[in-house]
Protein backbone atom coordinates (compact mmCIF):
# COMPACT_ATOMS: atom_id res chain seq x y z
CA UNK A 1 0.00 0.00 0.00
CA UNK A 2 2.82 2.51 0.58
CA UNK A 3 4.24 2.01 -2.40
CA UNK A 4 0.78 2.88 -4.25
CA UNK A 5 1.55 6.22 -2.36
CA UNK A 6 4.50 6.94 -3.20
CA UNK A 7 4.13 6.57 -6.72
CA UNK A 8 0.80 8.34 -7.01
CA UNK A 9 2.30 11.37 -5.04
CA UNK A 10 6.20 10.61 -6.50
CA UNK A 11 7.53 10.84 -3.28
CA UNK A 12 11.02 10.50 -3.00
CA UNK A 13 11.99 7.42 -0.99
CA UNK A 14 15.44 8.48 0.36
CA UNK A 15 13.89 12.08 2.05
CA UNK A 16 11.26 9.45 3.74
CA UNK A 17 14.11 7.23 4.99
CA UNK A 18 16.42 10.45 6.00
CA UNK A 19 14.18 13.29 6.97
CA UNK A 20 10.45 10.61 7.78
CA UNK A 21 8.32 13.42 9.02
CA UNK A 22 9.83 16.21 8.13
CA UNK A 23 9.83 15.29 4.53
CA UNK A 24 6.25 13.97 4.34
CA UNK A 25 4.94 17.54 6.16
CA UNK A 26 6.77 19.29 3.67
CA UNK A 27 4.73 17.58 0.76
CA UNK A 28 1.67 20.17 2.32
CA UNK A 29 -1.93 18.34 1.92
CA UNK A 30 -1.30 16.18 -0.73
CA UNK A 31 -1.11 13.56 1.58
CA UNK A 32 -3.70 13.13 4.41
CA UNK A 33 -3.13 11.57 8.17
CA UNK A 34 -3.62 8.07 7.06
CA UNK A 35 -1.32 7.73 4.36
CA UNK A 36 1.67 9.48 6.77
CA UNK A 37 0.96 6.71 9.28
CA UNK A 38 1.15 4.18 6.48
CA UNK A 39 4.38 5.19 4.75
CA UNK A 40 5.99 6.09 8.65
CA UNK A 41 5.22 2.35 9.69
CA UNK A 42 6.74 1.03 6.21
CA UNK A 43 10.52 2.81 6.87
CA UNK A 44 10.92 2.75 10.63
CA UNK A 45 10.35 0.36 13.14
CA UNK A 46 7.12 0.77 15.14
CA UNK A 47 8.30 2.88 18.33
CA UNK A 48 9.98 5.35 16.01
CA UNK A 49 7.33 5.80 13.58
CA UNK A 50 5.04 6.32 16.58
CA UNK A 51 7.32 8.88 17.94
CA UNK A 52 7.43 10.82 14.70
CA UNK A 53 3.57 10.41 14.82
CA UNK A 54 3.52 11.77 18.19
CA UNK A 55 5.60 15.19 17.56
CA UNK A 56 2.85 15.24 14.19
CA UNK A 57 0.14 15.19 16.33
CA UNK A 58 1.42 17.96 18.51
CA UNK A 59 2.91 20.35 15.61
CA UNK A 60 -0.15 19.84 12.17
CA UNK A 61 -2.57 22.59 12.39
CA UNK A 62 -4.16 20.72 9.91
CA UNK A 63 -8.27 20.47 11.00
CA UNK A 64 -8.42 17.15 9.58
CA UNK A 65 -5.32 15.62 11.05
CA UNK A 66 -5.66 17.13 14.51
CA UNK A 67 -9.51 15.19 14.93
CA UNK A 68 -7.21 12.24 13.38
CA UNK A 69 -4.67 12.71 16.40
CA UNK A 70 -6.94 12.62 18.72
CA UNK A 71 -7.60 9.23 17.91
CA UNK A 72 -4.15 8.02 17.54
CA UNK A 73 -2.96 9.59 20.92
CA UNK A 74 -6.02 7.66 22.32
CA UNK A 75 -5.44 4.96 20.01
CA UNK A 76 -1.50 4.27 21.30
CA UNK A 77 -1.84 5.82 24.98
CA UNK A 78 0.87 8.63 24.11
CA UNK A 79 -0.59 10.60 26.99
CA UNK A 80 1.49 14.00 27.30
CA UNK A 81 0.32 14.12 23.48
CA UNK A 82 -3.41 13.51 24.53
CA UNK A 83 -3.28 15.72 27.47
CA UNK A 84 -1.67 18.29 25.20
CA UNK A 85 -4.06 18.40 22.65
CA UNK A 86 -6.99 18.42 25.43
CA UNK A 87 -5.62 22.00 26.52
CA UNK A 88 -4.91 22.98 23.07
CA UNK A 89 -8.57 22.39 22.30
CA UNK A 90 -10.57 22.89 25.44
CA UNK A 91 -11.73 26.06 24.10
CA UNK A 92 -12.17 25.92 20.38
CA UNK A 93 -15.99 25.62 19.29
CA UNK A 94 -14.85 23.04 16.74
CA UNK A 95 -12.83 20.86 18.67
CA UNK A 96 -13.69 20.95 22.15
CA UNK A 97 -16.62 18.13 21.19
CA UNK A 98 -13.54 15.89 20.68
CA UNK A 99 -11.94 16.94 23.65
CA UNK A 100 -14.96 15.58 25.75
CA UNK A 101 -15.42 12.67 24.42
CA UNK A 102 -11.29 11.38 24.42
CA UNK A 103 -11.39 12.58 27.66
CA UNK A 104 -14.20 10.34 28.62
CA UNK A 105 -12.56 7.71 26.21
CA UNK A 106 -9.12 8.06 28.62
CA UNK A 107 -11.27 7.71 31.85
CA UNK A 108 -12.87 4.42 30.28
CA UNK A 109 -9.35 2.66 29.03
CA UNK A 110 -7.87 3.96 32.13
CA UNK A 111 -10.58 2.35 34.37
CA UNK A 112 -11.23 5.79 36.05
CA UNK A 113 -14.81 4.91 36.52
CA UNK A 114 -16.93 2.11 36.93
CA UNK A 115 -19.12 0.99 33.67
CA UNK A 116 -22.54 2.54 35.01
CA UNK A 117 -20.76 5.78 35.09
CA UNK A 118 -18.92 5.73 32.29
CA UNK A 119 -22.05 4.22 30.06
CA UNK A 120 -24.05 7.27 31.35
CA UNK A 121 -21.45 9.72 30.80
CA UNK A 122 -21.23 8.41 26.86
CA UNK A 123 -25.02 8.68 26.98
CA UNK A 124 -24.96 12.25 27.85
CA UNK A 125 -22.79 13.30 25.74
CA UNK A 126 -23.68 11.74 22.44
CA UNK A 127 -26.86 13.89 22.56
CA UNK A 128 -24.91 16.81 22.91
CA UNK A 129 -21.87 16.48 20.24
CA UNK A 130 -22.76 16.64 16.52
CA UNK A 131 -19.49 14.75 15.03
CA UNK A 132 -21.07 11.53 13.19
CA UNK A 133 -17.65 9.53 14.27
CA UNK A 134 -17.75 11.05 17.77
CA UNK A 135 -21.07 9.25 17.88
CA UNK A 136 -19.61 6.67 16.62
CA UNK A 137 -16.88 6.47 18.92
CA UNK A 138 -19.20 7.23 22.11
CA UNK A 139 -20.39 3.55 20.58
CA UNK A 140 -17.66 1.60 21.01
CA UNK A 141 -16.81 3.21 24.68
CA UNK A 142 -19.87 1.89 25.87
CA UNK A 143 -19.35 -1.47 23.97
CA UNK A 144 -15.86 -1.69 25.59
CA UNK A 145 -17.10 -0.97 28.93
CA UNK A 146 -20.18 -3.97 28.35
CA UNK A 147 -17.07 -6.31 26.82
CA UNK A 148 -15.16 -5.61 30.35
CA UNK A 149 -17.83 -6.36 32.17
CA UNK A 150 -18.15 -9.63 30.62
CA UNK A 151 -22.12 -8.43 29.12
CA UNK A 152 -22.68 -9.89 26.01
CA UNK A 153 -22.95 -6.86 23.45
CA UNK A 154 -21.01 -6.64 20.30
CA UNK A 155 -22.82 -9.20 17.83
CA UNK A 156 -25.84 -7.57 18.98
CA UNK A 157 -24.86 -3.84 17.07
CA UNK A 158 -22.61 -4.45 14.87
CA UNK A 159 -25.01 -4.09 12.06
CA UNK A 160 -25.90 -0.90 13.34
CA UNK A 161 -22.54 0.46 13.60
CA UNK A 162 -21.36 -1.18 10.76
CA UNK A 163 -24.15 1.34 8.99
CA UNK A 164 -23.55 4.20 10.88
CA UNK A 165 -19.48 3.58 9.87
CA UNK A 166 -20.56 3.60 5.85
CA UNK A 167 -21.98 7.01 6.44
CA UNK A 168 -18.62 8.26 7.73
CA UNK A 169 -16.64 10.21 4.75
CA UNK A 170 -13.14 7.77 4.27
CA UNK A 171 -10.33 8.56 6.48
CA UNK A 172 -7.97 7.77 9.56
CA UNK A 173 -10.89 8.08 11.95
CA UNK A 174 -13.21 5.92 10.19
CA UNK A 175 -10.54 2.81 9.03
CA UNK A 176 -9.22 2.79 12.88
CA UNK A 177 -12.97 2.46 14.13
CA UNK A 178 -14.09 -0.18 11.57
CA UNK A 179 -10.54 -1.86 13.40
CA UNK A 180 -12.09 -1.34 16.80
CA UNK A 181 -15.52 -2.43 15.85
CA UNK A 182 -14.28 -5.53 14.34
CA UNK A 183 -12.19 -6.34 17.03
CA UNK A 184 -14.82 -5.99 19.89
CA UNK A 185 -17.10 -8.04 16.73
CA UNK A 186 -14.85 -10.79 16.56
CA UNK A 187 -13.84 -11.19 20.39
CA UNK A 188 -17.93 -11.56 20.84
CA UNK A 189 -18.71 -14.35 18.34
CA UNK A 190 -16.00 -16.16 19.95
CA UNK A 191 -16.99 -15.69 23.49
CA UNK A 192 -20.67 -15.26 22.98
CA UNK A 193 -21.37 -17.81 20.34
CA UNK A 194 -20.55 -20.40 18.68
CA UNK A 195 -19.88 -18.64 15.03
CA UNK A 196 -16.37 -19.08 14.63
CA UNK A 197 -16.22 -19.20 10.98
CA UNK A 198 -17.70 -15.81 11.54
CA UNK A 199 -15.19 -14.46 14.18
CA UNK A 200 -12.38 -16.30 12.24
CA UNK A 201 -12.96 -14.06 9.51
CA UNK A 202 -13.32 -11.04 11.26
CA UNK A 203 -9.77 -11.98 12.91
CA UNK A 204 -8.29 -12.27 9.75
CA UNK A 205 -9.78 -8.78 8.13
CA UNK A 206 -7.72 -6.73 11.29
CA UNK A 207 -4.37 -9.07 10.53
CA UNK A 208 -4.46 -8.26 7.00
CA UNK A 209 -4.86 -4.95 7.17
CA UNK A 210 -2.13 -2.56 7.32
CA UNK A 211 -3.87 0.45 9.44
CA UNK A 212 -4.81 -2.05 11.87
CA UNK A 213 -3.06 -0.84 15.60
CA UNK A 214 -0.76 -3.63 16.93
CA UNK A 215 -3.06 -4.20 19.71
CA UNK A 216 -6.20 -4.84 17.48
CA UNK A 217 -3.79 -6.90 15.43
CA UNK A 218 -2.77 -9.34 18.70
CA UNK A 219 -6.05 -9.42 19.60
CA UNK A 220 -7.16 -11.41 16.29
CA UNK A 221 -3.93 -13.57 16.09
CA UNK A 222 -5.34 -14.41 20.02
CA UNK A 223 -8.66 -15.49 19.02
CA UNK A 224 -7.39 -16.69 15.64
CA UNK A 225 -4.92 -18.81 17.47
CA UNK A 226 -7.75 -20.16 20.19
CA UNK A 227 -10.19 -21.16 17.22
CA UNK A 228 -7.58 -22.81 15.47
CA UNK A 229 -6.14 -24.80 18.69
CA UNK A 230 -9.94 -26.24 19.66
CA UNK A 231 -10.68 -26.97 16.08
CA UNK A 232 -7.56 -29.51 15.73
CA UNK A 233 -5.42 -27.13 13.95
CA UNK A 234 -2.70 -26.75 17.23
CA UNK A 235 0.38 -26.17 15.34
CA UNK A 236 -1.25 -23.04 13.56
CA UNK A 237 -2.97 -21.54 16.32
CA UNK A 238 -0.05 -21.90 18.55
CA UNK A 239 1.77 -19.56 15.58
CA UNK A 240 -0.69 -17.10 15.85
CA UNK A 241 -0.75 -17.54 19.82
CA UNK A 242 3.18 -16.38 19.26
CA UNK A 243 2.30 -13.82 16.40
CA UNK A 244 0.24 -12.59 19.61
CA UNK A 245 2.75 -11.63 21.66
CA UNK A 246 4.69 -9.96 19.36
CA UNK A 247 1.95 -6.96 18.51
CA UNK A 248 1.46 -7.07 22.07
CA UNK A 249 4.91 -6.35 22.80
CA UNK A 250 4.86 -4.01 19.97
CA UNK A 251 2.42 -1.96 22.42
CA UNK A 252 3.69 -2.70 25.62
CA UNK A 253 1.22 -4.54 26.86
CA UNK A 254 3.21 -7.07 29.09
CA UNK A 255 0.27 -8.60 30.79
CA UNK A 256 -1.27 -9.68 27.87
CA UNK A 257 1.97 -11.17 27.21
CA UNK A 258 2.03 -13.05 30.55
CA UNK A 259 -0.87 -14.42 30.20
CA UNK A 260 -0.56 -15.89 26.64
CA UNK A 261 3.35 -17.32 28.18
CA UNK A 262 1.81 -18.76 31.51
CA UNK A 263 -2.02 -19.71 30.48
CA UNK A 264 -2.89 -18.73 26.52
CA UNK A 265 0.23 -20.99 24.81
CA UNK A 266 0.43 -23.44 27.23
CA UNK A 267 -3.40 -24.27 27.15
CA UNK A 268 -3.17 -25.04 23.31
CA UNK A 269 -0.14 -26.90 23.41
CA UNK A 270 -1.28 -29.09 26.58
CA UNK A 271 -5.03 -29.68 24.37
CA UNK A 272 -3.06 -30.95 21.02
CA UNK A 273 -0.18 -32.80 23.25
CA UNK A 274 2.58 -30.65 21.47
CA UNK A 275 5.54 -30.59 23.41
CA UNK A 276 6.43 -27.15 24.99
CA UNK A 277 9.46 -24.97 23.36
CA UNK A 278 12.44 -23.72 24.76
CA UNK A 279 11.09 -20.23 25.29
CA UNK A 280 7.94 -21.57 27.86
CA UNK A 281 9.37 -21.71 31.25
CA UNK A 282 7.15 -24.46 33.23
CA UNK A 283 7.75 -23.10 36.72
CA UNK A 284 5.80 -19.99 35.45
CA UNK A 285 3.25 -21.63 33.68
CA UNK A 286 -0.59 -21.40 35.89
CA UNK A 287 -1.03 -24.25 38.07
CA UNK A 288 -3.97 -25.44 36.39
CA UNK A 289 -2.04 -25.50 33.09
CA UNK A 290 0.90 -27.57 34.65
CA UNK A 291 -2.22 -29.76 35.94
CA UNK A 292 -3.50 -30.10 32.51
CA UNK A 293 0.04 -30.85 30.99
CA UNK A 294 0.13 -34.01 33.59
CA UNK A 295 -3.08 -35.02 32.64
CA UNK A 296 -2.18 -35.52 28.63
CA UNK A 297 1.06 -36.83 29.36
CA UNK A 298 -0.80 -39.87 31.75
CA UNK A 299 0.92 -38.25 34.87
CA UNK A 300 -2.00 -38.36 37.21
CA UNK A 301 -0.95 -37.91 40.37
CA UNK A 302 0.80 -35.06 39.85
CA UNK A 303 -2.26 -33.51 38.35
CA UNK A 304 -4.31 -34.75 41.23
CA UNK A 305 -1.86 -33.22 43.94
CA UNK A 306 -1.81 -29.82 41.64
CA UNK A 307 -5.85 -29.73 41.18
CA UNK A 308 -6.57 -30.63 44.81
CA UNK A 309 -4.55 -27.19 46.20
CA UNK A 310 -5.90 -25.37 43.15
CA UNK A 311 -9.57 -26.29 44.64
CA UNK A 312 -8.55 -26.07 48.28
CA UNK A 313 -7.45 -22.18 47.31
CA UNK A 314 -11.07 -22.01 45.35
CA UNK A 315 -13.26 -24.69 44.80
CA UNK A 316 -15.25 -22.36 41.70
CA UNK A 317 -12.39 -21.80 39.79
CA UNK A 318 -13.59 -22.94 36.29
CA UNK A 319 -10.59 -24.28 34.84
CA UNK A 320 -9.37 -26.41 37.97
CA UNK A 321 -13.22 -27.95 37.84
CA UNK A 322 -12.50 -28.41 34.20
CA UNK A 323 -9.70 -30.43 34.40
CA UNK A 324 -10.71 -32.41 37.81
CA UNK A 325 -13.48 -33.89 35.78
CA UNK A 326 -11.70 -34.88 32.97
CA UNK A 327 -8.54 -35.89 35.02
CA UNK A 328 -11.33 -38.39 36.87
CA UNK A 329 -13.54 -39.03 33.76
CA UNK A 330 -16.21 -37.58 35.59
CA UNK A 331 -19.09 -36.69 33.18
CA UNK A 332 -21.43 -35.65 36.12
CA UNK A 333 -19.31 -33.05 37.20
CA UNK A 334 -18.48 -31.39 33.66
CA UNK A 335 -22.69 -31.40 33.22
CA UNK A 336 -22.83 -29.58 36.85
CA UNK A 337 -20.33 -26.64 35.36
CA UNK A 338 -22.17 -26.74 32.10
CA UNK A 339 -25.44 -26.06 34.03
CA UNK A 340 -24.00 -22.61 35.71
CA UNK A 341 -26.19 -19.89 33.95
CA UNK A 342 -23.66 -17.88 34.19
CA UNK A 343 -21.63 -20.41 31.30
CA UNK A 344 -20.33 -18.17 28.31
CA UNK A 345 -20.40 -19.77 25.14
CA UNK A 346 -16.85 -20.09 25.36
CA UNK A 347 -16.63 -22.06 28.41
CA UNK A 348 -19.27 -24.20 27.52
CA UNK A 349 -17.46 -25.15 24.17
CA UNK A 350 -14.58 -25.56 26.29
CA UNK A 351 -16.92 -28.29 28.13
CA UNK A 352 -18.08 -30.14 25.19
CA UNK A 353 -14.24 -30.42 23.98
CA UNK A 354 -13.24 -32.18 26.81
CA UNK A 355 -16.07 -34.39 27.44
CA UNK A 356 -15.54 -35.48 23.93
CA UNK A 357 -12.01 -36.70 24.51
CA UNK A 358 -13.46 -38.64 27.96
Amino acid sequence: MHNEIIERYQLDRKKIERDGIEYLVSCGDMIDFEQIVILLEAFFESSEARKQMATYCRTTKSRASIKAAFEYTSLYNLDAEQDYLFEMYQLDEELKEHVFVYKLAKESKKLQGSAPMIMEKARILYGQVDDDSLKLKLDLIIQYELLISNQASGAKFYESMLLKLRQLKPNYVKTVLLTRLIHYYSRSLFIESNDWEEAEKNCLANIVNPLAPPVFKGSAHHIAGYIDALSHKGERGVKHLWRAVDFYQMTENFDAVNKLKTKGIPFCLNLNQQDYPKELCFENVTHAEQAHYYIVRDERSKAEHVLKELLANDETCFRSNLYWAYLKRDAAHLLQLACDYKRNAFELNLIKTFAKRM
